[in-house]
């Protein structure tokens, strides 16, 4: 049944815009004063006109929702509910539609065509002098609850020109790009939900499009339990569209996507709406903030930054043991050994590193966390530890620990599976993320454990108990009078949050994002700097630096493409003046986002030029936005970036060479 409340409604909005809703003939329409939006009644398709370009998104489908009921778990589609009502709503400062969808029947094998305890509550609007397109989307649960709601539904692909992508650093998919695509290609082949959270390598919560001269954005302004659908086969059409995931096994709460349109615009225009968006919302902490807060966070800019190890000692019977070489799994740099190397790179001329020292755990790197100390009395112990970061102040180096929270290894003294993350469901495949991404991975009981690092078999520390471990850990080292300058958190800000079920201390994905924050706060406030793998945008209020995105390709001179779409840097366009970005010196986009050169870390060194070029770069535009990239020719083989102050630089892929302008 459609029931249809009210034919039209007049809204007056501030600065005398205007929105009416009609309908007519089974559509509903809201219009403003520059953008109108088409609702079909019937399929619930939606069609936005934005100037002279139309948005079409596709009618609901089989897959809307996931829904689990007396056991079952089926898809149901929206517009099947046998109750449809559609009526013109206003909050006062936005004006559209909301549809109240009830009378659902079960689809599942257990009970087909039995109904439903359940009812969504969506919402469309035009909001601000933008007239950006609003969607809320809330369920109301029984005994039958909503596992995943996959609402507003994807845009047609057929008719866009270019998918723009937030993960790693930014990417173009053109709709006929000839390989498949998916945006987790590390993956290998696993693209369920479990891999498309959106924190897990998406630098931002936001994709949009290209059509012709136009563009769109899509803000997904609750991220936490968000994740999307997504396809692109050899040849296109690309289609991407949200989708919200329970909160401990419910909907639970308000879910809201924001889509702003542009009738002439491009991904620039899109990440610096973004930026709007973030600064408006307190995403967005500029390093000048940071570096005011504290000082220490100044010598990130324009340094290098450079990695120590001490002790890399893979477990007996790990999955990453190599048995023909036994000789190989353990190597050992003493603190003493690594105080020289300090020491002959200061000889050689440099005045200032960042070091991030790695292995210092007792039983080295990526074992038995988050247990790590005392340090390895091979190494040097205690003393050893503290002649270290002695040595590191003597010799004007920033030093931190490369430290670990999330790994729980089932060797590890206070291992206890009652503090390790819990899924809903006992047995069955991992729904913690990695899932089976590593094809190591399973479940004992209701935990999901791995074995693919060094330390062997895992399980995932639940987060709140993180920061415990990380105070216990530090205060150790305070009282044998080691002061490390910061902590690099592993994962963090790559790995998406967990979720634990277990019944004696749940914790959503938001309360993980809380326990991690809480650990970040403490490393700022009692250490310093404060770093993190691949850093998502939720974390920029917290972190001063992060490891650099673009993983997949090395792009050093002569392909300008990734092995699987067109890079773009999104997150420097969003980002480039709140965080610094760590990467290669000897590969040229990290000269062309201004990142900051990474030493060491065992891949192959730049040379001491590239090193100091680099360097000098971001010591200019460190503290700067970047307003533009652009593509200088039509095969994408020079492209340009600029910053605030003028300066621009400008790669040749063909030559593989950068040309660096300085600005005012």
């Amino acid at each position: 049944m459609r029931r249809f409340l009210a034919l039209a409604m007049l809204w007056a909005l501030p600065a005398g815009a205007q929105i009416t809703v009609n309908h007519a003939g089974g559509v509903w329409t809201i219009r403003g004063q520059k953008n109108t939006v088409e609702l079909n009644g019937s399929d619930l398709a939606v069609t936005v006109r934005a100037g002279a370009v139309t948005w079409k998104m596709v009618p609901s489908g089989a897959e809307d929702m996931l829904v689990a009921a007396g056991g079952d778990r089926f898809r149901v589609r929206l517009a099947d509910a046998g109750d449809i009502e559609i009526a013109p709503y206003a909050t006062g400062f936005k004006t559209g539609v909301r549809m109240i969808l009830d009378r659902f029947r079960g689809t599942g094998q257990a009970a087909p065509g039995a109904p439903l305890d359940l009812r969504v509550v969506l919402t469309m609007c035009l909001e601000g002098t933008d007239e950006e397109l609003v969607s809320e989307a809330m369920v109301n649960e029984g005994r039958a609850v909503v596992k995943e709601l996959h609402w507003p539904t994807a845009m047609d692909g057929r008719e866009v020109d270019y998918t723009v992508l937030s993960n790693d650093n930014g990417e173009l998919l053109p709709r006929d790009w000839p390989k498949p695509y998916h945006p987790i290609q590390r993956a290998a082949g696993d693209h369920s939900i479990i891999q498309s959270q959106l924190i897990e390598s998406w630098a931002m919560s936001w994709w949009g499009f290209e059509k012709g001269p136009a563009a769109m954005i899509v803000i997904v302004e609750t991220p936490d339990d968000a994740a999307y659908t997504f396809r692109h086969p050899a040849g296109g059409p690309t289609s991407i569209g949200p989708v919200w995931r329970a909160q401990l096994g419910r909907f639970g709460y308000l879910r809201s996507v924001r889509m702003g349109f542009f009738p002439k615009g491009n991904y620039v225009d899109l990440a610096k709406r973004y930026r709007k968006y973030v600064m408006d919302s307190g995403l967005f902490v500029s390093l000048k903030d940071k570096i005011a807060d504290r000082p220490v966070v100044a010598g990130l800019i324009g340094h290098p930054f450079i990695g120590a190890s001490v002790l890399r000692n893979k477990r007996v019977g790990a999955a990453t043991y190599d048995t023909r070489n036994p000789e190989s799994n353990r190597r050992l740099t003493t603190f003493a050994e690594n105080i020289e190397r300090l020491r002959a790179l200061k000889a050689q001329g440099w005045e200032h590193l960042n070091v991030s020292l790695s292995g210092w755990l007792n039983q080295g790197y990526d074992r038995q966390t988050p247990d790590a100390l005392p340090p390895p009395a091979e190494a040097g112990g205690w003393a050893g530890m503290k002649a270290f970061f002695d040595a590191c102040k003597e010799l004007g180096y920033t030093c931190w620990l490369h430290d670990q929270y999330r790994d729980y290894y089932t060797d590890a003294p206070s291992w206890n599976p009652d503090f390790a993350v819990h899924e809903e469901e006992n047995g069955g495949q991992p729904d913690a993320f990695p899932g089976t991404r590593f094809k190591n991975d399973w479940k004992d009981g209701y935990i999901p454990m791995m074995d693919h690092w060094d330390g062997g078999v895992q399980g995932y520390l639940n987060n709140r108990f993180m920061l415990g471990y990380l105070v216990r850990n530090y205060t150790e080292m305070f009282a044998h009078g080691i002061h490390p300058q910061g902590s690099y958190q592993d994962v963090f800000g790559y790995i998406p949050p967990d979720e634990d079920f277990n019944p004696n201390h749940p914790s959503s994905r938001t309360d993980s994002m809380n326990g991690r924050a809480a650990v970040l706060r403490w490393v700022r406030n009692n250490l310093g700097i404060v770093g993190t793998e691949a850093g998502s945008d939720w974390l920029i209020p917290y972190v001063d630096y992060t490891t650099s995105r673009f993983n997949r390709g090395a792009n050093t001179g002569t392909d300008p493409d990734h092995q699987d779409a067109i890079p773009i840097p999104l997150y420097d366009l969003v980002y480039h003046d709140a965080v610094v970005t760590a990467a290669t010196p000897n590969n040229l986009r990290s000269l062309l986002y201004g990142n900051a050169p990474q030493m060491g870390y065992g891949r192959v060194d730049a040379n001491g030029e590239q090193v100091r070029r680099m360097a000098a770069l971001n010591a200019r535009v460190g503290l700067l936005e970047m307003t533009n990239h652009e593509f200088l020719d039509a095969g994408r083989q020079r492209e340009r970036t600029t910053f605030a102050d003028g300066t621009t630089v400008t790669v040749d892929w063909s030559k593989g060479t950068a040309e660096v302008k300085e600005g005012r």
